[in-house]
């Protein structure tokens, strides 16, 4: 398993550096680069900045890329990632999109997916990074078929899931899907019924801890 995340790691980073060399050496490709402060997430109460924690965002029309380094992890606990992509932030009835994220994908043509995963040991490095490139989302990946189709000017949330204290024999439900080893009552309610059944329940608490935000 860690094997598989160290391969996903290095394809991620190669492609956020390709993406930039390819862009500085070329006028075919035109890439955007922004950062934004990680916070506490929005659930735990009031949000917090979280020092030495950065999230960076490289947009292309082929895509986009993510690198989101933080701290403040626990010791043995799984951690996911999760990408909300907002096609259409102008349908969004605040700014940054709110519940509408997830509560009205047909009209804002948001898609939530699994950006990465890690678990958190001391000797673990606290940063996630992922590519996805335009297009529908493939079949049993993104939560409503929308995918990514506005690179350039899509909103993008990012999101840290804690899934508790590892229970080993959830290890794969726990760093593959959103409430993975977890009870139903700690599943966030703005989450609709895709994300209720994406993975394995179990004793933990599920916690949307940290966040970060791209708006075009």
């Amino acid at each position: 398993m860690q094997y598989k995340r160290l391969l996903v790691v290095l394809c991620a980073l190669l492609m956020l550096f390709a993406m930039s060399v390819v862009a500085q050496e070329t006028m075919e490709i035109t890439a955007e680069v922004s950062t934004a402060q990680v916070t506490t997430h929005f659930s735990q109460g009031d949000m917090v900045e979280i020092d030495g924690a950065t999230a960076t965002l490289i947009r292309t029309e082929e895509g986009i890329a993510v690198r989101f380094k933080t701290q403040n992890l626990e010791v043995n606990h799984p951690y996911t990632l999760w990408v909300a992509i907002v096609n259409n932030p102008e349908a969004c009835t605040n700014s940054p999109c709110g519940p509408d994220v997830l509560g009205n994908p047909d009209v804002v043509q948001s898609e939530m997916l699994q950006g990465d995963n890690l678990l958190y040991t001391d000797e673990a490095i606290m940063e996630f990074t992922t590519f996805i490139a335009v297009g529908e989302s493939p079949e049993g990946e993104g939560w409503f078929g929308n995918g990514l189709t506005n690179p350039m000017g899509a909103e993008i949330h990012l999101t840290v899931q804690d899934h508790g204290e590892l229970i080993p024999e959830m290890a794969g439900t726990m760093l593959n899907t959103v409430r993975g080893g977890c009870t139903d009552e700690s599943v966030p309610p703005p989450y609709p019924e895709v994300g209720h059944n994406d993975g394995e329940p179990g004793p933990n608490t599920c916690r949307g801890i940290q966040l970060a935000i791209f708006q075009p």
